[in-house]
C-alpha cells in the first residue's frame, strides 16, 4: 500500500507539472550595466563603420576596400544585434520592464542596421550615414523615454547642435549663431551635469573629464567670440566642434 502511494502521488505531482499549475521558475531580470555594455560593444563596431561611411559620402568614387571593411563591421554588427535581441527581448532590465515598446526598440535598431548595410553594399555611403545617424538616435529615445540620464545622450544632443550652428553660420552668418547660442550652452550644460559614464577609480574617467573641460571650454570661447561679434573666431571653434564633442562622445561610448 505504501509504494501505491509514492507511485500516485508521483503521478499526481507529474500532472500538475504538465498542466501548469506546478510553481514556474522566474526568470530574474539582467543587470542594466550587463545590458548597456553589450549595447556598447555592438554600437563601437557601427561607431567605426559609421566613419567609414561618412568618409565614402565625400569621396567622388566608392573606396571598395573601405566599403568591404564597412560591410564587415555590419556584418558582425548584426550578429551580435541579433544575440542580443535574442537575449533581453522577453527579459529586460528592471529599467525596461514597464516599457511595453522594449522588444521593438531593439527591433528598430536591428532594422536600421539592416539599412546601413543595404545602401553600403549599394555603393550609396551617405544614404547608409543617414540610416547610421537614425540609429543612434533610436538609443537616446530608448533611454530618455525610460527615465535614464546618460552622458553620451547629452552629447548626442550637443553634437546635433553644433552641426546646426555650423549650417546656419554658412545660411545665414553671426546673427544665426547667435541666435542659437543660449541654446547650444543649455546643451553644454546638461552634459556636465549629466552622471560621469565612468566611476572615478576607472582609468577613463580621467580622459573623459579631461575632454569634456575641452569642450567646455570651447563653447564658453564660442560664445564670447559670438559676444563680440568674431565672425572669425567663431568659424574656427565651429570647425572644431564636432571633433571636441566625439571625443568625450567616443571614450564614453
Amino acid at each position: 500500500m505504501k509504494r501505491i502511494g509514492v507511485v500516485v502521488y508521483t503521478a499526481w505531482m507529474a500532472g500538475l507539472a504538465a498542466s501548469g499549475w506546478a510553481e514556474e521558475k522566474t526568470l530574474m531580470p539582467p543587470l542594466l550595466s550587463a545590458f548597456d555594455e553589450e549595447v556598447a560593444i555592438c554600437r563601437r563596431m557601427v561607431r567605426a563603420y559609421c566613419a567609414i561611411a561618412q568618409t565614402l559620402g565625400a569621396m567622388p568614387e566608392m573606396d571598395k576596400e573601405q566599403a568591404t571593411e564597412g560591410l564587415r563591421l555590419l556584418a558582425e554588427a548584426r550578429k551580435r544585434w541579433a544575440e542580443l535581441e535574442l537575449k533581453y527581448a522577453a527579459n529586460p532590465p528592471s529599467e525596461y520592464a514597464k516599457d511595453k515598446m522594449f522588444p521593438a526598440r531593439l527591433r528598430d535598431f536591428a532594422h536600421a542596421l539592416e539599412d546601413m548595410e543595404k545602401a553600403l553594399a549599394a555603393g550609396d555611403a551617405r544614404r547608409s550615414f543617414l540610416a547610421c545617424g537614425f540609429g543612434c538616435g533610436l538609443f537616446v529615445q530608448m533611454h530618455e523615454q525610460n527615465g535614464l540620464n546618460y552622458a553620451i545622450d547629452k552629447l548626442f544632443h550637443l553634437r546635433a547642435d553644433i552641426r546646426t550652428a555650423q549650417a546656419v553660420l554658412k545660411t545665414q552668418g553671426l546673427p544665426g549663431v547667435r541666435a542659437r547660442m543660449a541654446n547650444l550652452l543649455q546643451k553644454r550644460d546638461a552634459v556636465l551635469l549629466a552622471p560621469p559614464p565612468f566611476p572615478q577609480e576607472d582609468p577613463r574617467a580621467a580622459a573623459y573629464t579631461a575632454a569634456v573641460e575641452e569642450l567646455s571650454s570651447a563653447m564658453d570661447r564660442l560664445a564670447l567670440a559670438v559676444a563680440a561679434g568674431d565672425a572669425r573666431q567663431v568659424e574656427a571653434i565651429l570647425v572644431n566642434g564636432l571633433l571636441l564633442v566625439n571625443k568625450p562622445y567616443g571614450i564614453a561610448l
